[in-house]
């Protein structure tokens, strides 16, 4: 029997029911009266004599994949028996002389009939490459799957809903993602990378904005540019300390060390991450981030107990301007009735923030 989104159905093998949402292959998308989405398999569904009266402003995207979704109680398949290999012989993919990544991350606000609000979360692959994708959240540094699965190239699937309520226990995303096609290509870095949540971002709704891919307005995050900036920051990292420790060489024999004297009401805190930890190859982007954040907040507590001081340095340097953003984030959000402003251009360049105590 072949259904389509709006018929009202019921569970062969289950109590209960709802209204299809989207079908996707042989998997029907259940939504039931709690708002929740369930994945069932067409020949499990009977039609259900129920006119409808309701329904809901969210349109989804289909997408062409095979893959599991991972839920709080199981591990459910959304399609038949995943092959225990993909046949990548026969004739080339289309466009495959375009080596271009463009991986996309997408929430899409959505108000449930509890007049509560939840979150879409979608994965976008906008390039000529097929995916391999792993998806989980992180929670207090403990990960759980969302959905692991295949996503040809320029098609976007659901990957999961999150409770908006749920958001102050989230605190990223993570994406384990691999590139192929079939014939000849060019090879491609798997990209791993954890998306730090901001749920003051998320919840703002000037963030979300018209795109190419959605009906509905999205907060889209370009997963494939965030992972080769953290890289490209790392990189200039190691080649800047690498400067300064050769120059440092260079400039002993010349001179003694020279003590700089802050002014008694001014503290200066340094955050590059060589400074905070030994190594800092053996973290990701992610967890540098963490660092650097939790130094700047026990930073600033400390300078406001502290009477004396009347304004704190933050050094960050350039980069790729995440950490900064992060600066300016966190003061706006937790500490809104602090000025702040860039720091002295002659004493620290682009790369530090002042925050008047």
């Amino acid at each position: 029997m072949m259904f389509k989104k709006g018929d009202r159905v019921k569970f062969l093998n289950d109590t209960g029911g709802g209204m299809i949402t989207r079908v996707d292959h042989k998997t029907a998308y259940v939504e039931n009266e709690d708002g929740f989405e369930i994945p069932v398999n067409v020949s499990h569904l009977l039609p259900m004599d129920v006119p409808q009266d309701e329904s809901t402003p969210f349109t989804s995207v289909a997408a062409k994949s095979s893959g599991y979704e991972v839920t709080a109680e199981t591990l459910q398949p959304l399609v038949e028996k995943a092959p225990d290999f993909i046949d990548l012989t026969g004739e080339p993919d289309e466009s495959d002389n375009d080596a271009s990544l463009n991986v996309l991350l997408a929430w899409i606000p959505k108000l449930k009939k509890d007049r509560k609000t939840a979150y879409d979360l979608y994965l976008v692959n906008d390039c000529s490459y097929h995916i391999m994708y792993v998806a989980a959240t992180i929670s207090e540094g403990a990960y759980r799957g969302l959905q692991a699965g295949m996503l040809e190239c320029n098609t976007t699937i659901h990957i999961a809903q999150i409770a908006g309520g749920d958001l102050s226990h989230i605190t990223g995303i993570r994406l384990e993602i691999l590139f192929f096609r079939k014939g000849n290509f060019l090879p491609q870095e798997p990209i791993r990378y954890e998306l730090k949540i901001d749920e003051f971002y998320l919840t703002d709704a000037l963030n979300y904005t018209d795109n190419d891919f959605f009906d509905e307005k999205a907060l889209i995050y370009n997963i494939s540019e965030e992972y080769f900036m953290a890289e490209i920051e790392n990189v200039a990292h190691e080649v800047q300390m690498e400067f300064v420790k050769q120059k440092q060489q260079i400039d002993q024999p010349l001179s003694g060390p020279v003590k700089k004297t802050p002014k008694n009401d001014t503290e200066e805190v340094d955050l590059h991450i060589e400074q905070l930890v030994e190594n800092p190859k053996t973290f990701t982007p992610v967890e540098m981030l963490d660092i650097q954040m939790k130094r700047f907040t026990t930073a600033l507590d400390d300078a406001r107990n502290n009477r004396q001081m009347k304004r704190i340095v933050f050094i960050h340097g350039v980069g790729n301007g995440r950490l900064r953003l992060e600066i300016k984030r966190t003061l706006d959000h937790q500490y809104p009735k602090l000025r702040y402003q860039d720091a002295s251009f002659k004493e620290y360049g682009y790369g530090a923030t002042m925050v008047l105590l």
